[in-house]
């Protein structure tokens, strides 16, 4: 265990001191590079949550508790420090973010996963309060003197950054199980997780006989408790019973002034022993002026040109091995072995009409060329296929879609898939993409659509308008012959609409079924 504290204040210390310096220059490596030095606190966060539920690991953890106690409150502050519609952010649509450079989507990661580890600490510091009996004596005057956490609790009970209302659909979200949950009607009443860890918090402090000598009642302090009367009613209550005594020392105190059985504590003495914490004083101590002499020496060791084997590793250090899913991945039909990842129903309307719409040779050839326009792109580039906004066309009628450049990396930002599934999505498309033969030409694609997992991605072959196989060099070289500047000039940008035809014309073109249109709901 206090190896885990070690490395939990050591990642800290690195995020806040290193990764300012070096975001900006690997900002357009792959984003699963990215993700995992930036993941890895909330990781073993999460692992420190897990062992320390056990007595015996915080009775193995001896004075490191107290690192762990101050990284802790850290975090407590920052989640009263920040508005919650800050602490994440949330974005109406996929499209609200695709003028974001590399490094602005890096930001909104970090800041994702920093949530998930401030919320792991509210149930460490729940844990740490009911094995209290067994920690040091410095754990609980580092709680109740030096930071005086009470002070934080109280206030972060009514901010509940946990709870929060979806901007798209305004229904009500809690934060459980590391990711946004949507509140049933008949689920409103129920306290969620994190709420209760901060009662049970609480609870332990105020009536532990112990903690009430040793906490000095001013009328500062009394007067922050005294702010929870308001939140216990019957329906707390009722899930929490505990909470029916802990009320009833509030009301004592809010007579008497006073915790009841306070008095007879510790005498007051001059002399005043505190543990220092040691792990987080010595790393600043020892790098202090050095920060960008360790990130120069990372870019040079660590963040190098990414080749597909290291890749390939990175992604099966994180993916969910096959056997292991409940359900096969979405292995989508017609040319090209399209593949998709995570599942999704291939009998859903929309799933249907997107299939179709990739059928047509006019969809496969437009958007091989726009992948193919630019000789240099990132390894991890994906082209997205989306419907702009239109009335449904009637038979004989255009649809209009749009193409657009993106990173692996972008795709579900803000569509309610959380890091770790982003992750999990990337890791699976490092895979397949080492695992590609060697000369093969190929380019990803993902749609989005209502209905399709945004990091769905299906990967096709490089087609001709006659539907030929080419290469992307080939494409390349058609489009730079004379007369097609403006052709070429259009697949070279980031975005590119074109449109096809719905049904059949009297020239005998094929197009779209009309009966896969409502799949694609369009709205104008």
């Amino acid at each position: 265990v206090p190896i885990l504290i070690f490395d939990l204040i050591l990642i800290e210390v690195w995020k806040e001191k290193v990764w300012p310096l070096l975001k900006g220059k690997i900002a357009n490596l792959s984003s699963l590079r990215t993700y995992i030095p930036v993941y890895h606190e909330a990781t073993v966060a999460n692992l420190l949550e897990i062992c320390l539920f056990h007595r015996t690991s915080c009775e193995e953890a001896g004075d490191a508790l107290v690192d762990l106690v101050d990284y802790c409150v850290r975090k407590l502050r920052h989640l009263l420090a920040w508005p919650n519609d800050e602490l994440v952010r949330q974005i109406a649509s996929a499209k609200e973010c695709t003028e974001w450079d590399s490094v602005r989507i890096l930001d909104e990661q970090f800041s994702e996963v920093e949530f998930q580890v401030c919320m792991c600490t509210i149930s460490i510091v729940r844990f740490l309060t009911d094995h209290r009996v067994a920690m040091p004596l410095a754990v609980t005057t580092r709680l109740l003197e030096t930071h005086d956490v009470l002070l934080l609790l109280v206030p972060l009970m009514e901010k509940a950054p946990w709870v929060r209302k979806n901007r798209i659909n305004g229904r009500i979200e809690k934060f459980e199980e590391h990711k946004w949950q949507a509140v049933e009607a008949d689920d409103e009443g129920r306290l969620p997780k994190l709420h209760s860890q901060l009662w049970l918090t609480i609870y332990n402090l105020v009536m532990d006989q112990e903690c009430r000598a040793r906490y000095d009642m001013t009328s500062f302090r009394r007067e922050n408790l005294l702010r929870l009367r308001r939140y216990i009613n019957e329906v707390v209550v009722d899930q929490l019973p505990p909470l029916t005594n802990l009320h009833r020392t509030l009301e004592e105190l809010s007579i008497s002034g006073q915790f009841t059985g306070a008095a007879g504590g510790s005498a007051p003495t001059p002399f005043v022993v505190e543990l220092v914490a040691e792990a987080r004083e010595g790393l600043v101590r020892t790098y202090e002026g050095r920060w960008q002499e360790v990130a120069d020496e990372q870019l040079r060791t660590v963040f190098v040109k990414e080749r597909p084997e290291e890749l390939k590793r990175l992604g099966q250090m994180i993916s969910i091995p096959k056997e292991a899913l409940d359900e096969p991945p979405w292995v989508g039909g017609g040319n090209g072995g399209a593949e998709q990842s995570p599942a999704v129903s291939t009998g859903s309307i929309e799933a249907k009409a997107w299939e179709a719409l990739f059928e047509l040779a006019a969809v496969r050839s437009t958007a091989s060329f726009f992948a193919a326009a630019r000789s240099e792109t990132p390894f991890d580039e994906v082209v997205v296929l989306s419907a702009t906004r239109q009335k449904a066309p009637f038979p004989g009628g255009r649809l209009h879609l749009e193409l657009r450049r993106r990173r692996r990396g972008q795709l579900g930002v803000g569509a309610g898939f959380s890091v770790q599934d982003r992750a999990a999505a990337d890791a699976a498309f490092l895979v397949r993409q080492a695992e590609t033969t060697e000369g093969e030409e190929s380019f990803h694609v993902a749609v989005d659509a209502p209905g399709i997992p945004p990091t769905s991605v299906r990967q096709l072959a490089f087609v001709s308008q006659k539907g030929v196989g080419k290469t992307a060099k080939q494409l390349r070289d058609l489009l730079s012959k004379g007369g097609r500047e403006d052709l070429l000039h259009m697949y070279f940008d980031d975005v590119a609409e074109f449109s096809v035809l719905v049904g059949v014309n009297i020239s005998g073109e094929v197009g779209l079924d009309p009966k896969h249109v409502v799949g694609l709901s369009l709205t104008s």
